[in-house]
């Protein structure tokens, strides 16, 4: 059983924490907040609970719009190199230019494979990259990715539309690719 921080000291670092986590472009959330206070300050606090401090200090914003975690159904392969996701995520930049980051993940363990920034991604990008991260990872069998131009450049099968129209992008690539934003396009 974990006990619930009722010092405001341990509430005071979980703030800060998520504050400098932001800052950094990572993953703030609770369960990032939790393994930080266990592996460097030796504190326990439940991802719940976490959660509930961060939302009484008004640093979470309410979406109830949103769908339930229970109503999304997991697609993963079951092995790996059985199937690629690719996607790509726009990006505005300090100076208001835009970049876009593309990157291959394996399914089935959601490692990412390739992450790289360009001013625009096209076709012979993704083809290029697809290359490079096969020619280091050997070739999935199946791809999976709504990058209509990637896969018209490549020729790639593809799972049946109904297969992944409302399929949700995985967190980790959002999380990815802010993270390395900030790291691949500052040089």
């Amino acid at each position: 059983m974990r006990a619930e921080p009722r010092i405001p000291a341990t509430i005071e670092l979980i703030v800060r924490i998520r504050k400098e986590l932001t800052e950094d472009g990572l993953d703030a959330g609770p369960d990032t907040i939790g393994w930080h206070l266990r592996h460097h300050h030796a504190l326990t606090v439940s991802p719940a609970t976490v959660a509930r401090y961060l939302t009484r200090a008004g640093l979470v914003v309410a979406a109830p719009h949103k769908r339930p975690r229970s109503s999304y159904i997991r697609f993963a392969a079951e092995l790996p190199n059985e199937c690629w996701q690719s996607d790509f995520t726009h990006y505005r930049l300090a100076d208001g230019t835009g970049a876009e980051i593309l990157s291959w993940l394996d399914d089935h363990a959601r490692y990412a494979l390739s992450v790289t920034a360009h001013r625009r991604v096209t076709g012979p990008i993704v083809a290029t990259t697809f290359a490079d991260t096969a020619a280091q990872h050997g070739y999935p069998a199946s791809t999976l990715t709504d990058i209509q131009s990637g896969c018209a450049a490549l020729r790639l099968a593809r799972r049946p539309v109904g297969e992944d129209r409302c399929r949700p992008a995985p967190a980790r690539h959002r999380c990815l690719t802010e993270w390395s934003a900030r790291r691949l396009l500052a040089y």
